[in-house]
């Protein structure tokens, strides 16, 4: 995501890891660069395709580019599913919990505006993110072997993983109300209509 100057042009020559308000708010070039929650297929093809994107994603994780207390990044650790990889997105975002949350009092790695952060927590910790700008969430390995969403409509919507560890961490089937359910995203009204999704966890 390269920045403009002050005449619509593309600066050729700034640095992509500096986060700063000249250039970026609460982020950098490469932060900002995924941030593209309305077009995920057209964020992967302009750059090369799904190799190509699972690649730069890597890079992004391994090298410390993430940040994960600011809302830009929010999404990022997910991007994996939109190229078929959803264990990946698991492997992130256990990580990312693991390295950067704890119960102590620096237990939230940056400002919780307004609770953004506390919700980032929760809902992977469910094994759920929502994709700002559609009813959909993605699905990934929780954190939790039980969690239940009390519905304002009064009714109640179960995530189990009995069989969750830290060997069987990666999600090998699943079944919606007693169905097989094959994908790994799920609609919101879905949600809103109760019941149990229960995955069958393996290494």
């Amino acid at each position: 995501a390269r920045p403009k100057d002050r005449y619509g042009r593309f600066m050729s020559n700034f640095n992509p890891y500096l986060s700063d308000q000249k250039h970026y708010t609460e982020g950098n070039a490469w932060q900002y660069t995924f941030l593209a929650p309305h077009d995920v297929p057209g964020l992967i093809a302009q750059c090369g395709g799904r190799d190509a994107f699972e690649k730069r994603l890597d890079t992004f994780f391994d090298k410390g580019f993430y940040n994960v207390n600011n809302e830009p990044s929010f999404l990022t650790p997910c991007l994996y599913h939109w190229i078929d990889r959803p264990n990946r997105t698991s492997d992130r975002v256990l990580e990312i919990i693991s390295k950067h949350f704890n119960d102590g009092p620096q237990g939230l790695p940056g400002n919780d505006d307004s609770g953004s952060m506390s919700s980032w927590l929760v809902f992977h910790m469910m094994g759920l993110y929502p994709n700002a700008g559609f009813d959909q969430y993605v699905i990934h390995t929780p954190l939790l072997r039980s969690a239940t969403i009390h519905l304002a409509n009064g009714r109640d919507f179960t995530i189990k993983t009995p069989k969750l560890s830290e060997r069987n961490c990666h999600i090998r089937s699943m079944r919606l109300n007693g169905k097989p359910y094959s994908s790994f995203f799920i609609d919101h009204k879905t949600i809103l209509e109760g019941g149990t999704l229960e995955l069958e966890m393996g290494k």
